[in-house]
């Protein structure tokens, strides 16, 4: 994994075994001669919600360092481009566990084959932190769901994520949500 000029730009779906489903992520694996701006443009030509960029690899330790990028700035963690890169790395490196130092912590994880040849990545994710939200934000993320209060649970609170994390809570999402259990990530098209 060495660095190049431009580096090979992988596509994954995690949580799925079908590459027309499940959670897309972009992941670069050399991207440790990359800057910020070249990061983050990277993500925006990948047009996914979050893209990985391993930035440090010991392949003989098996541990990485991590940062992730959204079309419009870096993010603290991203779960499935953490899976998406666990996989990649898998596939290229044998199956066992990782370790991802990542801007909110290590992230250990487990990678294994299956009897279809498929790789599949287990992991625990760091605990989210937040704060009470203020009116303004509350506000504005009403207005750019198109929600309104009324569509919020009452029992919630109203949190905003710190620093640290991207995890908003108390919106309730529409029953037509669900969330596979599969941590499987495949390649997807172009």
């Amino acid at each position: 994994m060495s660095p190049r000029t431009h580096p090979e730009i992988l596509r994954y779906t995690a949580f799925t075994t079908d590459p027309a489903g499940g959670n897309p992520a972009g992941v670069v694996l050399d991207a440790a001669a990359r800057d910020d701006a070249a990061m983050r443009a990277t993500a925006a030509e990948v047009g996914y919600s979050e893209t990985a960029f391993v930035t440090a690899a010991d392949p003989a330790a098996r541990r990485f360092r991590l940062r992730y990028f959204s079309p419009l700035a870096e993010v603290a963690f991203c779960g499935h481009a953490t899976v998406a890169t666990a996989v990649a790395l898998a596939e290229r490196i044998g199956t066992g566990p990782l370790a991802f130092d990542t801007p909110v912590g290590e992230i250990a994880l487990d990678t294994s084959a299956e009897p279809d040849g498929s790789v599949t990545a287990t992991l625990t994710s760091v605990p989210t932190r937040s704060r009470p939200a203020s009116d303004q934000e509350l506000h504005a993320s009403l207005t750019a769901l198109h929600w309104s209060p009324e569509d919020l649970d009452p029992a919630l609170p109203r949190t905003s994520p710190s620093a640290e994390t991207s995890t908003w809570s108390s919106p309730r999402p529409p029953a037509s949500v669900s969330r596979p259990s599969t941590t499987t990530s495949t390649p997807c098209p172009r």
